[in-house]
């Protein structure tokens, strides 16, 4: 069975391999012939751009193969993971299809395979055990999904030119018949098959009604398939609608609230009636009320700008300039008519700034979930909630937010653990007990909903959360640890990512009363933009601290390697096994690694194989230089090693000479080079961040003509930066709407016509092929499409006119005090277009 997990190894060049098959290889080009096989059955492989993938077939049958393009398999594949099938557990529907497949068409092995990407993954398994996978390159059923044939038939792989050298076949399970029909789904995707295996032949093949027999098992599979995803969107949809609704349907008597208050307070004869207290009570209704509105129209706007994926939609962190004493205050407005037996304090540290870059709606509504459990839990003792900002680096680029809420409250029970931070429970009472003497009203609090609501809104933006008994360390009750003389109660605590905001010249040096122009010039934004990067220039270019990474379980070696490269200028991060080691290569990119090969836990190649995989998928864009390191490899495990994903290695023991010349080499050079350039990239979108505040102040909170909102639409992968564009154009006055497939955009484009179109240059495709459909559909043709591409020069002095279709060029990334300026001067064209239509 061991043939089932790893890959065969190729075959030299030029030689003939244990079939007599006769392999020539000459530069990239590669043909395999077969014994009794027509020469023009054959095909030729060039090099290209697929050579190395492994869904590319090397020796597909030509006459009745139909070999898929890069695209096509790609919106394969993407058919594939809509079904949210891969790597789950077995399900009892699909295993009963292959029992029955076994037992009418008198197999040993039936299967249903699904052909991902590099592999073919078994939703069901009847006769291999406990195997879930093989690789994709040694899968009969990868020749199947590309057969013209209802049913590929293979009678005795021995005899076939395709499989005859197949481990799967020389070895474990020792394959010889094989029959699979096609998963083939409602879109036309064949997504796998449904395939019978036999370890001896099958020289007349299938008759015909076990031919039909396969078919219809494979369409009722492919039937289960369908209505398993439909149940999940319509539950899915049902609870997103349901969401949405609840949030529309609050903003109504929330309007009416906000409504009279407003009328109150500009009573002065009901004004002048009012006792301090009374007027403070209104203050702390309105900011309620205010609070409630904001999440109610995040939600209500988060679902109508993605109603097709109402879940991604929410997995966003909305970033704002946060004063974190009004955070404050509006936590105490809201906790100051909530039931509280004990003092609640909120503590501001020292180490947290007047301002930062949060996401303010997750920070308040987690806080206040603490809170809001540990009021109705403490009976006695104290509350207190603790704000503090950790450095990440010694830069102090970096920063967490960390947030602990301490109480006094009965310790929670140790079984109950597993339970905390997870979605209620039937059966299940974390504080089972606590609320039996309260009033009725008390039914209405779910503590289990509170925490899970944190669990879930820190998912969504990256964060980390926990809990723990309190100890003898926490400062935040101690007043109260002193007077009984135990320390008792939980500590409950988040953090997230967050960025600090200082007063810089550059942003006092942006002034939005610049002339603003009457029409959209072929390069809009190039004074704008070389105004801006003249503005930051003298921040950008700051000299990055290197990292390194030291994967390695002897603590001597660690310290010392940490120390040596302490010393040659680097901020080193530690691992003591390979797992540990994973986890940090995940986390973050590094100038240097380096990494042990025997360890325990996780060996360093294993660690380094699977990042090379999950890299593939996450980081496509650059590739982490690693270098092993070891006291005892061979020849043969440093081929391996450099097999699976090591770049160099170095022997044991690492002296400063040799890490010095390793920090010096060339590849480790351009690896240096490519950080500090993403480095410095990330740091211009960051700097970018600090004028949204001054560019949105020169816009009228309404970009209203002839009576309606300005509306753009934002073409472009989604990104952080992407994030902030469109919250500037919210803060604008204007609509917004992000796109980021082809099927959406042409979509949304052939929908309506808007005011302004920013599209990223990945999608300049599907701007001309909107073009041919509007030319042939309207009179009016869509105007303002901007196209942001990183071939703009913003300091030439000379610029080619945009392609057909594109109305306006600008640099990429294009900074927030660009686009401010764009949608300033679009908005009054647009004012000047409608007046003179009026007058007219």
């Amino acid at each position: 069975m061991e043939n089932l997990k790893h890959d065969a190894t190729g075959s030299g060049e030029n030689d003939q391999d244990a079939s007599g098959d006769k392999r020539y290889s000459l530069g990239y080009t590669e043909r395999v012939v077969a014994r009794n096989a027509d020469p023009s059955d054959v095909t030729e492989f060039k090099g290209d751009a697929t050579q190395d993938m492994d869904w590319v077939l090397k020796n597909y049958d030509k006459k009745n193969s139909e070999p898929q393009s890069l695209e096509e398999e790609l919106k394969r594949l993407q058919a594939l993971k809509s079904y949210l099938i891969l790597d789950s557990e077995r399900e009892h529907q699909f295993e009963r299809l292959t029992a029955l497949a076994s037992r009418i068409l008198q197999v040993p092995i039936a299967l249903i395979s699904l052909v991902d990407l590099g592999r073919q993954w078994f939703m069901s398994n009847r006769g291999l055990g406990d195997v879930r996978e093989t690789p994709r390159s040694q899968a009969f059923c990868s020749h199947a999904i590309l057969s013209k044939e209802d049913i590929l038939i293979i009678r005795d792989a021995k005899d076939d030119q395709r499989f005859a050298n197949n481990p799967l076949v020389t070895g474990p399970p020792f394959i010889r018949f094989y029959a699979g029909a096609p998963l083939e789904t409602p879109e036309g995707y064949k997504l796998g098959t449904f395939c019978i295996i036999d370890t001896k032949p099958w020289p007349n093949g299938l008759d015909l009604n076990s031919k039909q027999n396969l078919l219809e098992l494979s369409a009722l599979a492919v039937e289960v398939l369908v209505a398993r995803r439909r149940k999940r969107e319509r539950e899915l949809e049902k609870n997103s609608q349901l969401v949405a609704c609840t949030a529309h349907d609050l903003l109504t008597p929330l309007s009416g609230v906000e409504l009279s208050l407003h009328l109150l307070k500009e009573d002065e004869d009901f004004q002048r009636k009012l006792s301090q207290h009374h007027r403070d009570v209104m203050e702390n209704v309105e900011t309620c009320s205010e609070i409630i509105q904001e999440i109610c129209s995040t939600v209500r706007a988060t679902y109508a700008e993605a109603k097709s994926s109402f879940e991604q939609s929410l997995m966003t962190a909305h970033l704002q300039r946060v004063n974190i004493n009004k955070l404050v205050d509006r936590l105490y407005t809201v906790l100051e008519p909530v039931d509280k037996v004990v003092p609640l304090k909120v503590v501001v540290d020292d180490s947290v700034p007047k301002e930062m870059m949060v996401d303010s709606s997750k920070i308040f509504r987690c806080a206040l979930n603490y809170l809001a459990v540990a009021c109705k839990r403490t009976r006695k003792g104290m509350i207190a909630l603790r704000l503090a900002v950790q450095k990440d680096s010694d830069d102090g680029k970096k920063s967490l937010l960390v947030v602990t809420c301490e109480d006094t409250a009965p310790a929670i029970k140790l079984e109950m653990y597993e339970y905390i931070f997870e979605p209620p429970k039937r059966g299940v009472a974390l504080f089972e007990g606590e609320f039996e003497n309260d009033d009725n009203k008390s039914q209405e609090f779910h503590p289990e909903l509170c925490l899970f609501s944190v669990a879930c809104e820190m998912n969504v933006i990256g964060g980390e959360y926990g809990f723990r008994p309190r100890n003898a360390t926490d400062e935040g009750c101690r007043d109260y640890d002193k007077e009984v003389g135990t320390v008792s109660g939980s500590l409950f605590w988040f953090c997230i990512p967050c960025s600090e905001l200082k007063e810089s010249a550059m942003t006092k040096s942006m002034d939005l009363d610049d002339a603003l122009y009457s029409s959209m010039q072929p390069t809009v934004t190039r004074e704008d933009a070389v105004k801006f990067q003249q503005s930051i220039s003298g921040k950008l270019f700051y000299q990055r601290k290197k990292r390194a990474l030291v994967i390695e379980d002897s603590n001597v070696i660690r310290k010392m390697l940490t120390k040596i490269l302490s010393k040659l200028g680097f901020d080193v991060s530690q691992a003591e096994n390979g797992m540990d080691g994973l986890a940090k290569l995940k986390s973050s990119l590094f100038d240097l690694v380096l990494c042990d090969f025997l360890m325990p836990v996780m060996d360093g190649l294993d660690c380094v194989q699977q990042y090379r995989d999950w890299e593939k998928y996450h980081r496509p864009w650059i590739k982490q230089r690693i270098v092993g390191i070891s006291a005892h490899a061979t020849a043969g495990d440093i081929e391996r090693g450099k097999s699976v994903g090591l770049d160099d290695y170095r022997n044991k023991p690492v002296t400063v000479k040799v890490l010095s010349e390793l920090i010096n080499c060339e590849g480790q050079v351009e690896m240096s080079n490519r950080l500090d350039e993403i480095e410095r990239r990330e740091e211009n979108l960051r700097s970018t961040a600090h004028s949204e505040s001054m560019v949105s102040e020169g816009f009228p909170k309404a970009s209203l003509v002839n009576g309606r909102p300005c509306a753009c639409l934002l073409v472009a992968p989604i990104s952080e930066h992407i994030k902030s564009m469109q919250d500037l154009i919210k803060s604008s006055g204007w609509q917004s709407t992000v796109v980021g497939t082809e099927g959406e955009v042409l979509t949304l484009l052939k929908m309506r016509m808007w005011d302004l179109v920013l599209v990223d240059e990945t999608f300049a495709p599907c701007i001309g092929a909107f073009r041919d459909w509007e030319r042939k559909k309207r009179k009016t043709l869509q105007k303002s499409v901007t196209l942001i591409t990183e071939t703009f020069d913003i300091n030439a002095t000379q610029h080619t006119l945009p392609p057909n279709g594109i109305d306006a060029l600008t640099a990429k990334p294009m900074s927030l005090h660009s686009l401010g300026k764009l949608l300033h001067r679009t908005y009054f064209a647009l004012k000047e277009e409608a007046s003179n239509c009026t007058a007219s």
